[in-house]
């Protein structure tokens, strides 16, 4: 009998090939013999590969909507040291290698794509809006954001700066993320916010 724990493990197995070897390289064969069953037997839980893809792609957003939840949860601090647990994790599941993955499907399943990046979308303005609603009732935010249009731009910024720059001079990109990050606190942070901004500035120094 398969448990969700079973089909999760052979969700998971299949998004390492894929990371590992592109979107188009990897058949339904390969995914079978990685997880050591049958293609009959996969094919009892997806009807074809879009449908892997979109059920494999989906499960892993939810793994990175957990852990999202567990990393803000785990910081013990204000809005601001919570938005930067969110980078953090950002740097680390956000950009990279997942991203390269959603560009794939852009071109081989556009239909994938669309729904990922709209679930996507929904768990890091979810975030937001709790992050920017709890810094104005903090008071390290100012009063006067308009929620919707700060958690529009913040996605922005997520996804911004994580493949190429255009610049005469070679820049470190975790650099240039920082100073994004910290060019955004200041835009939305209350008089009592930047002071805890500054004081965060120095210690790095």
């Amino acid at each position: 009998m398969t448990t969700d724990q079973d089909i999760h493990r052979i969700y998971a197995k299949g998004f390492e090939l894929f990371k590992q070897f592109g979107i188009k390289a990897v058949t339904m064969d390969q995914i079978s013999q990685a997880c050591g069953i049958s293609k009959k037997t996969l094919y009892k839980y997806v009807d074809n590969k879009q449908d892997f893809l979109m059920k494999a792609f989906l499960f892993i957003a939810e793994v990175m909507n957990m852990e999202l939840r567990a990393a803000v949860s785990s910081k013990k601090g204000n809005a601001i040291d919570e938005l930067f647990a969110i980078e953090k994790f950002a740097e680390l599941r956000i950009r990279g290698e997942e991203d390269k993955l959603i560009f794939q499907l852009g071109f081989y399943y556009p239909e994938v794509a669309t729904i990922l990046k709209k679930k996507r979308e929904e768990i890091v303005f979810s975030f937001t809006r709790i992050n920017l609603n709890k810094g104005i009732d903090e008071g390290t935010y100012r009063k006067d954001l308009h929620i919707e249009h700060i958690a529009m731009l913040y996605y922005g910024h997520i996804l911004a700066l994580h493949e190429s720059v255009i610049s005469d001079t070679t820049l470190d990109l975790d650099d240039l993320r920082n100073t994004s990050l910290k060019y955004h606190i200041r835009g939305i942070a209350s008089a009592k916010g930047l002071d805890y901004l500054n004081k965060l500035i120095q210690t790095e120094q």
